[in-house]
């Protein structure tokens, strides 16, 4: 009766196209190995048929199923626990001599005691073998594009013989390919998974939405856990709605950037979103342009910057109140060096020593360059910082007033570039300048002689350079600048080491003296 079912199962030409079908409707969560065991199992009678599954590392193949008779069955259970029948393996020769990539029907001589290899004795393989009925013992490969996926061992009753191996290598090709797919499917469903996992436990908002070619956003595609956390709504409500649904479109920035992407791959804006309960959610969004199956797309990250900008806030609170303060600072200390040139000019009115007084009016000069300084501090926008040139063209003013020099008398000629100076350094060259300008204004021009003088300043190479000339009596030939008791002289000469300069002095018309220097950069704690 059982050979007579057997051989209808045969002769029945859709069964393996109705096994095709059956693969394609296996669930991914029930057990291929097991539905591979007892497809084969239908074809053999009254024997068994071991599935195993291709352990790379070690090259040999794990027990995975075992089907066929339920007698067999029984027997085999009694004899052997589940632990014990899961732990073990069969190397792939098993007595066949042949290799995986055949994937053929191959006899095994010897039986189990070949396939198992040591695993249990000679004589007990021969006991149940005995005891299960066991005759000819096959083995095939579950191979598909060269990729081991398993194998099969068979082991036929003893009474009876394999009648159609074209049926069940057929059956086994397609095992072969269904395990292919589902080896593929698994993977996609794991990298899926992984997508999803990191898609909605990120940090930040996601929203995937559509994007026409001039830029107009359209529905959302897809949004992430956070998105939905933030704003509000539920999932199914966000595919619902665009990003003109939850930008504040009166804030300063709106989906209109989005059309920046048009020309763009990626693009990072600020904006504002709008929650289901009306609250203003600040937002830096990086957005990605792509194309999906002909469809434009458009990846967002949204991070909620709220607590930045509360803190950029608060920064910019404390900068203005620091501002002030040095503002401040600056017009006290100008207030404070103007007081002391006032304080001099008093002085000197009882002087009536010539050289003293002129002391005292180099010091009072000395004092009112170093307020200019703090006076362009406290007007300019930077407050650690000047520009140079109006410096030296407002502190030429003054000089010239304090002397009573007759400008038609003595030409004042300016070449300067605008550079903004720090104050550190602009302090000991508002100095040199003072002290270079008041020699030329007290000495270069005596008994009403007329003439010129010129000051320049400009970038050389990575440095500076600041000359002031003029082409008066000229310079004592006797006169060294570098040793001389001249106080003006050598203050020129310390400024200058502080801001490590070169000093040159050329007399051949007149007497020009020039600096070459290099800014040095300060850190500021």
């Amino acid at each position: 009766m059982e050979n007579k079912n057997r051989k209808s199962v045969f002769d029945c030409h859709g069964f393996p196209s109705q096994i095709a079908f059956d693969f394609l409707d296996l669930p991914l969560d029930e057990d291929i190995y097991q539905f591979i065991g007892e497809k084969i199992g239908q074809l053999i009678g009254s024997g068994l048929v071991f599935i195993s599954t291709y352990q790379v590392d070690l090259n040999v193949f794990k027990m995975e199923s075992v089907n066929g008779d339920p007698q067999k069955l029984k027997a085999l259970q009694e004899n052997f626990t589940n632990e014990e029948l899961s732990s073990m393996w069969f190397k792939w020769s098993g007595g066949s001599g042949k290799t995986p990539s055949e994937n053929q029907l191959h006899p095994v001589k010897g039986g189990l005691s070949s396939l198992l290899e040591g695993q249990i004795s000679e004589k007990e393989c021969g006991r149940i073998q005995e005891l299960l009925g066991i005759g000819e013992v096959y083995v095939t490969g579950l191979i598909w594009d060269e990729k081991i996926y398993g194998n099969a061992t068979i082991l036929m009753d003893a009474q009876e013989s394999l009648e159609d191996p074209e049926t069940i290598l057929t059956l086994v090709n397609i095992s072969s390919v269904a395990l292919k797919n589902r080896t593929v499917e698994r993977a996609l469903m794991a990298s899926e998974e992984k997508f999803r996992k990191l898609f909605n436990n990120a940090n930040d908002a996601i929203f995937l939405h559509q994007l026409t070619d001039d830029g107009v956003s359209g529905k959302f595609v897809e949004v992430n856990s956070v998105a939905s956390k933030i704003l509000g709504y539920t999932h199914e409500e966000l595919l619902n709605m665009s990003p003109r649904d939850i930008e504040d479109m009166e804030s300063e920035y709106g989906t209109n950037k989005m059309g920046e992407l048009v020309g763009k791959d990626k693009i990072t804006f600020e904006t504002i979103l709008i929650s289901r309960d009306c609250r203003k959610i600040p937002v830096e969004i990086n957005s990605h342009i792509f194309t999906l199956n002909h469809d434009k797309l458009s990846l967002s990250i949204a991070r909620d910057i709220t607590e930045r900008k509360k803190m950029e806030e608060e920064i910019q609170v404390s900068l203005k109140e620091k501002e002030m303060l040095l503002r401040e600072i600056h017009h006290r200390v100008k207030n404070n060096l103007m007081i002391i040139s006032s304080l001099l000019n008093l002085q000197s009115r009882y002087i009536k020593d010539k050289d003293v007084l002129n002391v005292f009016k180099d010091s009072q000069n000395r004092a009112r360059s170093m307020a200019l300084i703090h006076d362009r501090l406290y007007q300019s926008s930077h407050l650690k910082s000047i520009n140079i040139g109006d410096y030296i063209l407002n502190l030429a003013s003054d000089l010239f007033r304090i002397y009573s020099i007759d400008p038609d008398q003595v030409e004042l000629n300016f070449h300067l570039e605008d550079v903004m100076m720090d104050i550190n350094t602009m302090i000991p060259l508002g100095l040199i300048v003072n002290e270079l300008l008041s020699n030329c204004l007290k000495h270069a021009f005596p008994n009403d002689r007329s003439g010129k003088i010129d000051i320049d300043f400009h970038g050389e190479n990575d440095g500076y350079q600041l000359t002031v000339a003029d082409d008066g009596v000229g310079f004592p030939e006797n006169l060294d600048y570098r040793n001389t008791p001249s106080l003006g002289l050598r203050l020129v000469n310390i400024l200058a080491d502080q801001i490590d300069g070169e000093i040159e002095l050329k007399q051949d018309k007149g007497t020009q003296f020039t600096i070459e220097f290099k800014e040095k950069k300060y850190v500021y704690k």
